[in-house]
């Protein structure tokens, strides 16, 4: 038989239990309520890209980058200018168009006049193989079998979404002469995000070379 000593005794054991449970339960609601607020707040915003501009060129000497068109005009065909003033160059007329773009034209359909572009990594453009960062030659004229149809224009652009930062590197060569005697006159284009712009680079023989370079 238990006497009420020990019911007393067990009272005194017993009875801390649901003090200890109670503080427990309190935690157990405080967490839960910070993890309701935490997961009911705004998702913190990831820091947004840099901005898709041209920072700095450099070329031959007096050479300038000028905006070379008109609201209200119409777009001309492999003329290496965004001639509507739109950002893009040639669009429509079966050229490859995108956030970054080099272009070239001449007017000797004879003539070899050779666009070389080179991504911020080192990686040059080749005609229909991208580098790992995004660029691609899709035009490469005259062509082996008269492909360019005497519309002489050369276009390098990038493909991939990502805009690579750093220096690109474009280089003018004259790799044939024509049947008109130099200089050739070549046309150049360089679209950088929603701006483009152009330039007018002369090559007096074969084998010259003019560079230029396009930091973003």
């Amino acid at each position: 038989m238990t006497s009420k000593r020990d019911h007393a005794s067990i009272l005194r054991v017993h009875l801390p239990f649901p003090s200890i449970f109670s503080h427990g339960l309190r935690d157990v609601m405080a967490w839960a309520s910070l993890w309701l607020t935490m997961s009911c707040s705004s998702p913190a915003k990831p820091p947004s890209a840099s901005p898709i501009e041209l920072r700095r060129f450099s070329g031959p000497p007096d050479t300038a980058l000028d905006v070379a068109c008109s609201p209200t005009g119409l777009e001309l065909c492999f003329d290496a200018i965004d001639n509507n003033c739109n950002g893009a160059i040639d669009e429509g007329c079966g050229v490859q168009t995108g956030i970054i773009q080099f272009s070239i034209a001449w007017s000797d359909p004879t003539a070899d006049i050779d666009l070389i572009v080179m991504d911020p990594s080192g990686e040059t453009a080749r005609v229909h193989k991208t580098t790992r960062l995004g660029l691609v030659k899709d035009r490469d004229c005259p062509g082996m079998k008269n492909e360019c149809q005497g519309q002489n224009t050369e276009n390098v652009v990038l493909t991939h979404h990502e805009v690579p930062r750093g220096v690109f590197r474009v280089m003018i060569r004259c790799n044939a002469l024509g049947q008109t005697s130099p200089p050739y006159r070549v046309q150049v284009g360089a679209r950088v995000g929603q701006r483009s712009y152009a330039t007018v680079l002369e090559l007096e023989a074969m084998g010259a070379e003019k560079m230029m370079t396009f930091e973003l």
